[in-house]
């Protein structure tokens, strides 16, 4: 199999997991009424981890993006199932900010 239906495979297979895991987490809040913000972070990050060492396995180029995302909603997830709250979407947007513009200083730093 081509390299890139690999990565469009294993995408696919990604977004179908996540597609899962948020109906799964939205029928356990409406059932038992708990809330579910951590064990999603937790999922989502383990999604996208899961998903860059399937790449690595198949000798495929990692998303630094995703991984990077992989990671932060990891450790949400962890700091939150530990009973710490930090402002989850706000940090988030605020990290993405910091990660776009680290590429593109280093995208300019690699082109002199």
């Amino acid at each position: 199999m081509h390299a890139l239906n690999r990565n469009v495979a294993l995408t696919s297979l990604a977004w179908g997991v996540f597609f899962i895991w948020i109906g799964l987490s939205w029928v356990a809040n409406e059932y038992y009424g708990v809330s579910m913000e951590a064990y999603v972070a937790l999922g989502v990050g383990i999604i996208l981890i899961g998903l860059n060492a399937a790449r690595a396995g198949f000798g495929m180029k990692l998303s630094k993006f995703s991984l990077f995302i992989g990671l932060i909603a990891l450790i949400f997830g962890g700091t939150a199932l530990a009973g710490f709250k930090p402002p989850l979407w706000q940090t988030i947007l605020v990290l993405i900010g910091l990660f776009i513009i680290a590429e593109a200083v280093s995208s300019l730093t690699k082109s002199k």
